[in-house]
Order: C-alpha cells, then sequence, then structure tokens
C-alpha cells in the first residue's frame, strides 16, 4: 500500500494549518499500516474514531481563520467539509456493520487519502493565500 506523504505542494503557508494537516496525513498512514499489519479491528476502529474527532476539530479551525481573514472561498470549504463529515460518517457506519471488514477500512483509506489532497490543492492551498494576504495587510 502506498504511503501519504506530505510534499510543499501540499503546503497552505499557514503552519497551523499545515501541521494540523500533517497530523491528518499521519492519521490516515496509520489506518493504512494497520491495515497492512493485519492488526484487525481494534487498532482501525480507534484510529477512525480519533480520525473523526481530530477532523472535526481540525475543520472548525480552518473555517474559523478563512472567516476571520474574509477569505472568497471560505463557503466552499465549509461546504467541502459538511460532505466529507457525512461521507466518512457513512463509511464509519458501514465499516462497523461489515464487521469491520478490511476491504471497507482499505475503502475509507483510499476515499480519505484521495479527499484530503485533492481537498488541500483545490481548496485549502486558496485559503492558506488569502489568509496569508490578510495578514501582510495587517502588519
Amino acid at each position: 500500500m502506498k504511503k501519504f506523504e506530505w510534499s510543499d505542494s501540499l503546503s497552505t503557508g499557514v503552519p497551523m494549518i499545515d501541521s494540523q494537516h500533517k497530523e491528518l496525513i499521519a492519521a490516515t498512514n496509520e489506518i493504512g499500516e494497520a491495515i497492512e499489519r493485519g492488526n484487525g479491528a481494534n487498532a482501525i476502529k480507534k484510529l477512525l474514531v480519533f480520525l473523526k474527532f481530530y477532523a472535526e476539530w481540525h475543520f472548525g479551525n480552518e473555517e474559523t481563520c478563512a472567516a476571520k481573514h474574509s477569505c472568497p472561498m471560505a463557503g466552499v470549504n465549509q461546504e467541502a467539509h459538511k460532505k466529507f463529515i457525512e461521507t466518512f460518517g457513512k463509511l464509519h457506519d458501514q465499516y462497523r456493520q461489515s464487521d469491520a471488514s478490511e476491504e471497507i477500512a482499505l475503502k475509507i483509506y483510499n476515499e480519505l487519502s484521495e479527499w484530503l489532497v485533492s481537498h488541500i490543492l483545490k481548496i485549502d492551498t486558496q485559503i492558506g493565500a488569502c489568509i496569508k494576504e490578510s495578514l501582510a495587510k495587517q502588519a
């Protein structure tokens, strides 16, 4: 399984957001590693619970920053987060209902990896640029 690597192309230029993205990537990679090791349901279940709460906390931080700095993409970002939480919740439910099947865990890993990269590149980098521009004007 390919490990999800951080790269400079994923950087928003906002240290708080970037460090939180790195945590999300690390948690995503832990899911992949648990699947590869066949660590069973408990390891994956704990990681999914952590990821759910961490993602919601991170989304709140990011949305607050975007609103505070009047970023044009704030609404798009918030809507993308809402859809992600709904999708992730459905996948998590499928995982629980499938008796913790590794097939569903792998689906979660793949969708999460793809969504994170796409979201960061398409939306969060624009949010980061807006925040940096706003902060530069305040300086």
